[in-house]
């Protein structure tokens, strides 16, 4: 595999042009289109999903949980390998630029935090500082313009391809620590998880319960095609 970080100087130029990537990353304190920066860190990886014969271009978005609750309910459905159907629905969707290369390989730099409504305060649960847990999602962007629309009753929104949730990866941001007395859904959580991003996977010990493991931002991506078609 390719080390990430061989990709960030071919990337300048193009982050350059992109204005760092994302759409209004200056709000978030770390690039703004005046004064872009490199990536905080790059996930790259392979997609192995038909991409079918949509009517538009193919995106990714980040969804990040939107309350303390719902980090707890996405972490349990990641242990449970549970349907990840319609979860989209309750996230904040934060859309990304990313790099494809032939034939289904993908380079996504991050060059902001996450959307600071997505980055939760850890004191209620005992822990310091702010998370933000997430997930990746590549759609058929049948319209163009970038963002996933779901839809609404009785009217489909756009096809989701592949997640992450599917390979049993979530993407972690920490700026803290997390809580050091574990119950409930915190105690399959790993002891030591680094600041930034990093990705949260899962570990299933013979014999033994589920439990999470703290994985680089380096470790190679395998979005595999979304398991759970929503009905």
């Amino acid at each position: 595999m390719t080390h990430p970080q061989t990709h960030v100087s071919r990337l300048t130029s193009w982050l350059t042009t992109l204005a760092v990537g994302v759409a209004g990353c200056g709000e978030y304190g770390l690039a703004d289109e005046t004064y872009p920066v490199e990536p905080v860190a790059i996930l790259e990886g392979e997609l192995r999903a038909k991409v079918g014969s949509g009517q538009g271009p193919t995106a990714m978005t980040l969804a990040w949980a939107p309350e303390l609750a719902a980090t707890e309910r996405l972490a349990s459905l990641l242990l449970a390998e549970g349907s990840s159907c319609g979860t989209e629905r309750e996230a904040l969707l934060q859309p990304t630029s990313f790099q494809p290369h032939f034939p289904s390989s993908f380079v996504l730099p991050l060059s902001t935090t996450p959307v600071p409504a997505a980055q939760l305060a850890l004191e209620p649960s005992g822990g310091r500082g702010r998370l933000a847990l997430g997930w990746i999602v590549f759609f058929q962007d049948d319209n163009g313009n970038g963002s996933l629309d779901l839809g609404s009753e009785g009217a489909g929104g756009e096809r989701v391809v592949a997640t992450s949730l599917d390979s049993g990866l979530a993407v972690l941001f920490l700026d803290g620590t997390l809580p050091s007395e574990r119950s409930g859904a915190w105690e399959r959580w790993p002891r030591e998880v680094p600041r930034g991003f990093s990705l949260l996977g899962v570990q299933r010990p013979e014999g033994g319960p589920a439990s999470f493991v703290s994985l680089p931002a380096s470790t190679s991506l395998a979005l595999e095609g979304s398991r759970h078609a929503c009905p």
